[in-house]
């Protein structure tokens, strides 16, 4: 028997092709292990979209290159975006690989895994995915690719055009994903807006507007949180439709990337600060215990202090509940590598803490408003070390976000009510409702 372990990397859309390999693997009688000492078979599903992702990938096949050399291993693959990009690179300096694939070729990666053709994929591949989620929440892939063409992202060049799946594949995914137990859906795309235009299914967001509805209506899903807006493609019917969804979780990823309209333009988003606030007053003016998300480029090409000052004021008045950040990392390739006024590594990472720390300031003051409201949540995993389960509602989005931390062990997927008692800038701390307690509290229920 074929003993796989699969080391997934990157993004939640890598993750769920690494969930194919791993579901038709075990449907053809492989044995999956989570300890690549005791694999004879290591695959590493990489990313490439930035410098630092290109690193972790490289450390990953590195390890798994020398537990071919001195443990079990006999066999080592590697795919998704890293081989797509530097293929044959790849191949002349790491000989210890048996074979890369790229981006979409797991049927051919999962063939050479089962070195007999065993894998005679048909029907609709993603019902035997095997989760690496916990069983209550899964994400769901609407789409591949993207055509926006954005100076600084590779993803157009690595995925290709935007490529949507029918919603009738979609839709039957979700339905058979709650059949196993999961209660939560996580729709990803590289953004959604653009979800069933190249299907022919309409225009503007009416496509993706529809297909929400209809995974809003599985029976058993209790959760659905769309994952990557494209703001300047949201508008006021979007959030008008959002609100009148109750599964739909008032959470909205919004990856605005800077403020500045000058930036705005070289990075090839298009749109204005005032623009985007609009955008973020229109969503709160329908959801008003809207949660939002968004990632933030600091030190772009051409970035002025002036630039960043107007980020940071950006930042201030928009107060964003949930914020990433990241510095410029100029990509091979891409146009914004070869724009001039390229900025330090130095004053890129400057300008990051000093943002986040104006962001912490508004995390610990969005936490300490939830302190002695209720929440609905799930709770994902017990953390023996601390006693403490880790658990997620709403208005969290899991394994990015903080967490809220219940004292007990509650096993995961359990769906209680809890009262939010403590706040630091990132977690929360709360205990369960007891039976009977009355409704003293606030209902948060974004």
């Amino acid at each position: 028997m074929i003993r796989l372990y699969l080391h997934n990397l990157g993004c939640a859309k890598n993750q769920v092709e690494g969930e194919l390999v791993r579901g038709w693997g075990i449907k053809r009688g492989v044995e999956i292990t989570a300890d690549p000492r005791a694999a004879d078979t290591i695959v590493v599903n990489t990313c490439a979209f930035i410098q630092a992702a290109q690193e972790e990938a490289l450390d990953a096949i590195l390890d798994a290159a020398r537990m071919k050399t001195e443990g079990q291993c006999r066999r080592l693959f590697v795919f998704g975006c890293l081989p797509q990009r530097f293929g044959r690179e790849l191949e002349a300096e790491l000989p210890e690989v048996d074979a890369f694939y790229g981006v979409g070729q797991w049927r051919a990666l999962l063939d050479r895994v089962l070195a007999d053709g065993r894998a005679s994929i048909t029907g609709n591949p993603y019902l035997e995915r095997d989760l690496e989620t916990p069983g209550h929440y899964a994400y769901l892939r609407l789409a591949d690719g993207c055509n926006r063409g954005c100076s600084y992202c590779v993803i157009p060049s690595l995925r290709g055009r935007y490529a949507s799946r029918p919603p009738e594949e979609i839709v039957e995914e979700a339905a058979a994903l709650a059949r196993r137990g999961v209660l939560e859906l996580l729709p990803v795309a590289q953004e959604l807006n653009s979800y069933g235009h190249d299907l022919g299914l309409g225009r503007g967001n009416r496509p993706l507007m529809d297909l929400l509805e209809r995974l809003c209506g599985v029976e058993g899903i209790a959760w659905v949180r769309p994952l990557y807006l494209h703001p300047p493609a949201c508008g006021e019917e979007l959030w008008e439709f959002w609100a009148t969804q109750p599964k739909l979780a008032r959470y909205l990823d919004l990856p605005v990337e800077h403020a500045s309209q000058r930036i705005l333009k070289a990075m090839g988003r298009g749109g204005s600060r005032r623009q985007l606030l609009d955008l973020i007053a229109a969503a709160r003016r329908h959801m008003p215990n809207a949660v939002l998300r968004t990632s933030i480029i600091v030190g772009f090409p051409g970035e002025s202090p002036r630039d960043f000052r107007e980020l940071l004021d950006f930042i201030e008045e928009a107060r964003f509940e949930r914020l990433g950040c990241f510095e410029f990392s100029p990509q091979e390739g891409t146009p914004a590598a070869a724009l001039p006024g390229q900025v330090s590594p130095r004053t890129r990472a400057r300008r990051r803490r000093d943002l986040l720390d104006v962001q912490m300031d508004i995390s610990l003051e969005y936490n300490r408003s939830r302190v002695g409201s209720r929440d609905e949540v799930l709770v994902d995993f017990y953390e023996a070390e601390t006693g403490y389960s880790v658990a997620h509602g709403r208005s969290e989005l899991p394994e990015l976000d903080g967490e809220i931390l219940i004292p007990g062990n509650y096993p995961p997927g359990t769906r209680m009510e809890v009262v939010i008692e403590r706040a630091q800038e990132y977690d929360l701390f709360a205990r369960p409702v007891a039976a009977g307690e009355a409704e003293s509290s606030e209902r948060f229920s974004p």
